[in-house]
């Protein structure tokens, strides 16, 4: 018999994974209580539970790491319900809200929206999502940005829901633009920017200017004299989630 076909370590590895499941559902209940209340009457108590009870079966079903699965699954649960507070008219900002997304969420889509909020100063609230999630942030774009006094360390991957997309002004994608859903209203653009997968770091670091070079003209665009500063309601403070 081989160590991984063990029954011994098998029953571990289910106990442990029950443990940290049940310890997980405690955190998860107290957060939708919290949710429940900080955006009530926007969204109802049925779906603050249902949209905690999927992103964290979403992020338990490809994390690799367990140890904060609760706390960043719960990150994301509250941006995706602000998100749908956003849609419905019930939080007001005059700030202009652009969603970034690409195949991984693990590099190109993470790099601009972190440029937008440096570069506009929290003036544009900037999103980024993932058409199939990695387990992490690739390295290369990590260290390309920490040259740029980024740290990206803390960001996870994220995919795109149906809430965030629905918030979102402009939308801006990666070389995906025939994979994601087109609403009306929204300002659709596609930089055609190549993954970073596999390449090396100068590459990476080639991207990095090439989308800030593009985040630089964004800003501009997007400024508080636009048509996008007063063109509805958005969130009152800056997010990446």
């Amino acid at each position: 018999m081989t160590m991984h076909q063990d029954p011994d370590t098998q029953v571990l590895a289910g106990r442990a994974g029950q443990d940290y499941r049940e310890r997980d559902q405690q955190v998860l209940a107290r957060l939708a209580a919290h949710l429940y209340e900080r955006y009530a009457p926007a969204v109802d108590r049925a779906t603050v539970d249902r949209l905690v009870a999927e992103t964290y079966a979403e992020f338990d079903r490809r994390a690799t790491v367990k140890s904060f699965l609760a706390t960043t699954a719960g990150r994301f649960a509250e941006s995706r319900i602000r998100a749908l507070a956003v849609a419905r008219g019930a939080i007001e900002s005059p700030l202009p809200r652009v969603l970034f997304i690409d195949d991984a969420n693990a590099g190109r889509s993470q790099m601009a929206a972190s440029l937008t909020l440096k570069h506009s100063d929290g003036r544009i609230t900037a999103r980024s999502a993932g058409l199939e999630p990695a387990g992490s942030i690739y390295e290369d774009a990590l260290t390309a940005m920490d040259e740029v006094g980024i740290a990206l360390h803390y960001a996870f991957p994220k995919p795109l829901t149906a809430d965030v997309l629905e918030a979102a002004q402009v939308v801006i994608t990666f070389d995906c633009a025939d994979r994601v859903d087109r609403l009306e209203g929204k300002d659709y653009r596609d930089w055609g920017i190549p993954n970073l997968v596999g390449r090396p770091l100068e590459d990476v670091r080639r991207a990095r200017a090439e989308i800030e070079s593009r985040v630089l003209d964004l800003v501009r665009e997007l400024g508080p004299e636009s048509r996008w500063a007063a063109s509805g309601p958005a969130p009152s403070a800056s997010t990446t989630a």
